[in-house]
């Protein structure tokens, strides 16, 4: 009689929780933003652009002088994501935060991608992050 041997794996990490809030701030929200642009590691996915899902929440600094507004944020978004070939959601996402984020501006970023067409059976696979400026 043979033994099983069980595959013990580590529990994945639990997702990012959202940025905290206090009361009072002022947190602009994107929801389902659909872009199209070129990203990932195979050679189709270089010449073949694909549909990505962002959701952004953006919690502004109360000495901002200077306030994003929706359509700031829509547009840089935008600008970023389809500003040529990127290998990894992970660095598209780091992009993003790196851009949006300033002390003196916008005090933390949760950031959601999500490729719309990358599997048949599911309806999105993707990457959020929490920043902090």
């Amino acid at each position: 009689m043979a033994m099983m041997q069980l595959l013990l794996r580590p529990l994945p990490p639990p997702a990012p929780a959202a940025p905290p809030r206090d009361a009072g701030q002022v947190v602009l929200v994107v929801r389902d933003l659909v872009v199209t642009t070129l990203i990932g590691i195979y050679d189709y996915e270089h010449v073949k652009p694909q549909r990505l899902r962002l959701n952004l929440e953006l919690a502004m600094a109360p000495s901002d002088t200077a306030p994003w507004t929706y359509a700031d944020l829509v547009t840089t978004a935008r600008r970023i994501v389809t500003e040529g070939h990127t290998n990894l959601l992970e660095c598209l996402a780091e992009r993003l935060a790196t851009a949006l984020l300033s002390p003196n501006r916008a005090l933390t970023a949760l950031i959601r991608l999500e490729k719309l067409d990358a599997f048949e059976e599911c309806e999105a696979v993707g990457v959020e992050i929490v920043r902090s400026a």
